[in-house]
């Protein structure tokens, strides 16, 4: 399967791939019947996040390209097709362009998020969880609405919550930092009803992820090959 890649973008060229208990049966979240990870009807992946919550950086890892530690603002940043090898097999990314995170790109989401077999990747930034919260939810409305408006079908959505080593760093237990890291995400962004947004969230749809770290970059490409 071919998989044309966006992040947070700007072109009708697109991405593909990347990362309980009674919590989830109040959950208000989202993505009700979406996948929680890319399968054989995906066609598309998008990527989208906060500012500074590693989307440049996670094309890096998939590109095999050098990744720059220090922050720098992304505007607009054409990205040219390739492959990466997972599973055996290549995957192909078809030519996308790297979007900045700020508010203003948000109103491309519409122009992203359109047809069946979209994947959705959510980046959000662990040690800014809560400062970036109501920014986090009023984005995932767009996102829900963009899908439930446009009836599109067979699409998926996973939140990728980042710097995830610099998360708790005194707890070196990592299934428990990662539980309670998960934990904390489904808390946070849910903590209060999110106003038309009819799309679940789960744990299964949320992965913990250090972005410059090559165990977890492996995960995400692996996912988008579908192990």
């Amino acid at each position: 399967m071919i998989l044309s890649i966006v992040n947070e973008a700007i072109l009708p060229v697109w991405l593909l791939w990347v990362l309980g208990g009674s919590i989830g049966s109040i959950l208000v979240a989202l993505f009700c019947g979406l996948s929680s990870s890319p399968d054989e009807k995906t066609k598309r992946i998008v990527v989208f996040g906060s500012k500074a919550s590693g989307k440049t950086t996670l094309w890096n890892q998939l590109m095999d390209k050098k990744v720059v530690t220090e922050y720098r603002t992304t505007d607009q940043e054409k990205i040219e097709s390739f492959n990466f090898f997972a599973n055996n097999h290549f995957v192909r990314v078809l030519a996308t362009k790297d979007i900045g995170g700020g508010d203003m790109f948000v109103r491309y989401y519409n122009e992203l998020i359109s047809e069946n077999g979209t994947f959705v990747y959510f980046l959000v930034d662990l040690t800014r969880l809560h400062e970036t919260k109501q920014e986090i939810r009023s984005r995932l409305q767009v996102i829900s609405k963009c899908i439930k408006d446009k009836k599109l079908l067979n699409c998926g959505f996973k939140i990728i919550a980042t710097h995830f080593d610099e998360y708790d760093k005194n707890n070196y237990n990592l299934l428990e930092k990662t539980k309670k890291a998960k934990a904390e995400v489904i808390n946070v962004l849910t903590d209060k009803e999110i106003k038309e947004c009819s799309l679940k969230l789960d744990l299964d749809h949320i992965m913990v992820a250090n972005l410059l770290n090559k165990y977890y970059i492996d995960i995400i490409k692996k996912e988008i090959a579908q192990e």
